[in-house]
């Protein structure tokens, strides 16, 4: 007489019920077991106050209401857009070095932003650059090695912006800087003065590191750096560096700092719990 297949029962969070033989259950349940991880993930995030717009985390509470924020690298400005979506802002600064890009943000943004047609660097020898515009146009940069990886379309001059002097136009508090400067990033906050870094509250970062002339190692080095100017860091994609929040500790009080780090410390635990066990970052 043959053995009757044995049946399993599980319930879903919205209580319905599912069944299915033996064989399947293993992978029902490892779908299962994942899907309550993603909900307890992202509800303890929401906790922590670590919101992410356009592949960029940053801590929502350390916002001012309404907030200053810069941009650097806005591309076309998806993340300024979601940004102001969600959160009142006093004063934007847009930063583009694709002329094409720049002008249709003075277009859609001159009345919410001020928009600077230029290159993002670390300072300024010359007042122009060579900028490499990739067939890929997110792959455009000042770096040529870095935008022939997609193909090269055309090059351009494009005059240069100091971080230093993008920083002072906000005065001595700039409470979110959002970089995605295809590669400029690791001499921008590696030259980057003590009394600029001092007045940013926040830094969410794509950082480049697969293609020539960057590595790893200069991604850990300007890290090592923002450690030593008060800055906690968040890996928001562990292992990979292509979302890096900077969280200035200096900014708060000696009473909230103990909270800030904890903060921190258990947010880069979620993601490196994630990552290791499910194999996937905060993205998926």
């Amino acid at each position: 007489m043959p053995t009757p297949l044995k049946v399993c029962q599980l319930k879903n969070s919205s209580g319905k019920t599912f069944a299915f033989g033996l064989s399947g259950f293993k992978n029902q349940f490892r779908s299962y077991v994942r899907s309550m991880f993603k909900r307890v993930f992202h509800c303890l995030l929401n906790g922590l106050g670590i919101r992410r717009l356009r592949e960029h985390s940053f801590f929502a509470p350390l916002l001012a209401r309404p907030a200053e924020v810069a941009d650097f690298g806005a591309h076309r400005g998806e993340f300024f857009a979601a940004f102001m979506a969600e959160y009142p802002v006093s004063r934007a600064l847009l930063i583009e070095a694709d002329p094409a890009l720049a002008e249709s943000l003075k277009q859609t943004f001159s009345d919410k932003a001020d928009v600077i047609h230029g290159a993002a660097v670390a300072e300024s020898k010359h007042r122009t650059v060579t900028f490499t515009r990739s067939i890929e146009p997110e792959s455009s940069s000042v770096f040529k090695e870095w935008s022939a990886a997609y193909g090269i379309a055309d090059q351009v001059t494009v005059p240069t912006l100091d971080f230093s002097d993008a920083v002072n136009r906000f005065g001595d508090r700039i409470d979110l800087i959002k970089m995605d400067v295809e590669g400029a990033e690791i001499g921008i906050l590696e030259s980057a003065s003590a009394s600029d870094l001092t007045s940013c509250i926040q830094l969410t970062v794509e950082f480049h590191d697969k293609r020539t002339p960057f590595t790893r190692r200069d991604v850990d080095r300007v890290c090592r750096r923002m450690r030593a100017a008060g800055y906690g860091i968040v890996i928001a994609n562990w292992p990979k560096v292509d979302d890096v929040l900077f969280v200035n500790l200096k900014s708060v009080s000696v009473a909230e700092r103990i909270g800030l780090r904890c903060r921190v410390a258990v947010a880069n635990a979620l993601f490196i719990v994630r990552r290791t066990i499910f194999g996937s970052g905060y993205s998926s």
